[in-house]
């Protein structure tokens, strides 16, 4: 047998690699039969996905991909008989995806919820991540607010990764879900290469081992505060001048970034990158830093957050990063980006803090609970213990 390279991204072939998969279930299995377990839509730039799922095949929920939701059309019909189908939807920015105004942002939003409610009424089963309250860029808030609405209306499960996640679900939108499953947002341990020391890192990036180096990856766009941040930067840089800000990651083309990428050029503190780092380089990156730095203005779940966790990085937080329990208290240190003195302080005035081998231990016994096949193996177990209650 030939098998397609990355199975689940050829346009075409959605039928077959969905057949294919479900081959591997145990159908002599009773109490577990197999769950067609439909995601959509996939990321496969981020690993999110593939990790949440590594043990779902051993509890007979088999993960097929869905790039775009009118494949359902064609896919549901060819599905065996009697199987069980789940549509787990997660990010939700695909439905108002191209609305240039309102009314089109509405409308999508309406088809949306038609979709769904055929989707109920064809037996399927549908459960929700929540990975963000709203997008990080509203342009249609009332809008982007129903569609949320109408997605937790028709949820048979919704998906938080953290316990206080619940009330900011019920403040926003005033609406209570059906069931709740609580999994963490897993670290990414073991999805990128990791092999190289301190050193090795930094000579491979040009910083000198006496520096005291903060890391920010991930993409650059205004709600994560890079701009706000290089104020602090400013002032933190006159008490510390051997500290500098390491930031990598591709810069959107939104508001507030070409003018990032101006002041980072100029800025002696700055050694930025600015594009998309390749899996084998991450560890360049994370490796090379004392501290990972996240200055956002607003965020509910941060994979970046996750990634650095898992590189036994403590960080400086601003107060609005929502941490999701994915991080020890004892490894943290807040500041108001509001405040660039205040910040700056933080920073500087940590003592050594952000080299400690105290905080790195915290973390690394922390994260032990997050690593990815801990996480999907009880996410599986709560959502077929859900699932089969509805059945029942």
């Amino acid at each position: 047998m030939i098998l397609p390279w990355r199975r689940g991204t050829i346009a075409g072939h959605l039928v077959d690699d969905a057949l294919s998969a479900l081959t591997a279930g145990d159908w002599a299995d009773l109490d577990q039969p197999p769950v067609a377990w439909l995601h959509w839509p996939i990321d496969l730039a981020n690993p999110y996905q593939s990790l949440l799922y590594s043990r779902f095949p051993g509890h007979n929920l088999v993960p097929i991909r869905v790039r775009r939701l009118n494949q359902l059309d064609e896919l549901m019909p060819a599905l065996p008989d009697g199987i069980a189908r789940v549509l787990h939807v997660h990010w939700l920015y695909d439905v108002t995806a191209g609305s240039a105004t309102t009314a089109q942002a509405e409308a999508a939003v309406d088809t949306f919820a038609k979709k769904l409610d055929s989707l109920r009424e064809q037996g399927v089963r549908l459960v929700w991540t929540v990975h963000n309250l709203l997008p990080h860029e509203t342009v249609h808030r009332e809008t982007e607010t129903r569609l949320r609405r109408v997605m937790l209306a028709a949820a048979d499960i919704v998906h938080i990764m953290h316990d206080s996640h619940l009330d900011l679900l019920r403040d926003t939108f005033g609406a209570e879900p059906r069931a709740v499953v609580v999994a963490p947002h897993p670290t990414f341990a073991g999805a990128y290469p990791d092999w190289v020391d301190r050193p090795a890192a930094r000579s491979h990036l040009g910083i000198p081992l006496g520096a005291r180096v903060l890391v920010t990856f991930g993409q650059v766009r205004p709600y994560k505060g890079h701009g706000d941040f290089l104020d602090a930067l400013d002032v933190a840089n006159r008490h510390d001048p051997h500290l500098r800000w390491l930031v990598a990651g591709k810069v959107r083309e939104e508001a507030g970034g070409p003018e990032f990428m101006r002041r980072a050029a100029e800025h002696p503190a700055v050694i930025f990158h600015p594009g998309f780092v390749p899996d084998i380089d991450v560890q360049y990156f994370l490796r090379a830093a004392d501290a990972a730095v996240y200055p956002y203005r607003s965020s509910l779940n941060s994979g970046a957050l996750a990634l650095t966790a898992g590189f036994e990085l403590p960080a400086y937080v601003s107060s609005g990063t929502t941490v999701g329990g994915l991080m020890p208290d004892v490894a943290l240190r807040r500041f108001d980006l509001a405040d660039p003195d205040k910040t700056a302080e933080t920073i500087t005035g940590a003592g050594g803090w952000d080299r400690s081998d105290s905080a790195r231990a915290a973390i690394r016994d922390h994260v032990g609970g997050l690593a990815p096949a801990r996480v999907s193996d009880r996410f599986a177990v709560d959502l077929r213990r859900h699932l089969d209650a509805l059945v029942g």
